[in-house]
C-alpha cells in the first residue's frame, strides 16, 4: 500500500482532491486523515482547506451563510458560496498546485448542487454553469462522496450548530439525494465511498480512490 503507487506522482504540479457529503459523514475527520496520508506517502507539502471559509474573505462569507439570525434565499446563498469559493481557488488552491502542493478540501461545488439545487429548488444546470464558470478553475482532480445514512449523521453530528443544519432531517435527505444525483451529472471524476464503517477502514477505500487519481 505504502510507497511506490502514490510516491512516484507523474508531475511537479499538485493535485486537488475534495472529500464531500451530508453533515455528519466525516468530512473534516476524513480530510485530516487524508492530508495526514498523502504527507506521509508523497513526500509533499498538503494544504487542508474548508470551504466556504480558507481566506479571510471566506470565513467573513461563511459565518454569513451559517448565521441563524439571518434568513437568505436559495439564489444568495448560491452566489455567496460561488464568491468564497472563487476567492480560495484563486488565494490559495491555485498558489499551492503550482508550487507543487497537493490540496485536500471539505467541501465543494457538490455541496452547492446538493443543497441549494436539489434541496433548495434550483435549476441544476443553472447552479452547475455558475459554479463552473465563477469558480471553475482549478478543477478538483477527485471528488470523493462519503455517503452516509440520514438518521445516523444526525446522530454523529449532535445537536444542530448552524442555520443550515437547522432545516432538519427531511432536508438531509433531499440534500443525500442531492449528493447522489451530482455524482451522475458531474464534470469532473467522483468516487462514491460508504462511511458508516470506522474512520480507519474510511479511509483505506478513500485511499484506494485517491491512488487511481494520481
Amino acid at each position: 500500500m505504502r510507497g511506490e503507487t502514490m510516491a512516484a506522482v507523474d508531475s511537479a504540479r499538485g493535485r486537488f482532491f475534495v472529500i464531500d457529503g451530508i453533515d455528519g459523514c466525516g468530512k473534516s475527520t476524513q480530510a485530516a486523515l487524508l492530508a495526514h496520508a498523502l504527507r506521509a506517502e508523497t513526500g509533499r507539502i498538503v494544504l487542508h482547506l474548508r470551504e466556504p471559509g480558507s481566506t479571510a474573505l471566506g470565513e467573513r462569507l461563511r459565518a454569513i451563510l451559517l448565521a441563524r439570525d439571518l434568513e437568505l434565499a436559495p439564489p444568495v446563498e448560491t452566489l455567496l458560496f460561488a464568491a468564497a469559493r472563487a476567492q480560495m481557488l484563486a488565494e490559495r488552491v491555485e498558489p499551492a498546485l503550482e508550487r507543487g502542493e497537493h490540496v485536500v478540501c471539505e467541501r465543494f461545488h457538490a455541496s452547492t448542487f446538493a443543497y441549494q439545487a436539489c434541496a433548495g429548488g434550483l435549476s441544476e444546470r443553472a447552479v452547475l454553469d455558475l459554479l463552473e464558470r465563477w469558480a471553475g478553475a482549478p478543477a478538483p482532480d477527485l471528488v470523493v462522496l462519503l455517503e452516509l445514512d440520514v438518521e445516523e449523521a444526525a446522530r454523529r453530528r449532535g445537536a444542530p450548530g448552524d442555520r443550515i443544519e437547522d432545516k432538519g432531517l427531511e432536508h438531509q435527505r433531499r440534500v443525500a439525494r442531492g449528493f447522489r444525483r451530482y455524482a451522475e451529472v458531474a464534470r469532473v471524476a467522483v468516487a462514491t465511498v460508504d462511511a458508516a464503517p470506522a474512520a480507519d477502514v474510511v479511509l483505506e477505500r478513500v485511499l484506494a480512490e485517491v491512488r487511481r487519481a494520481l
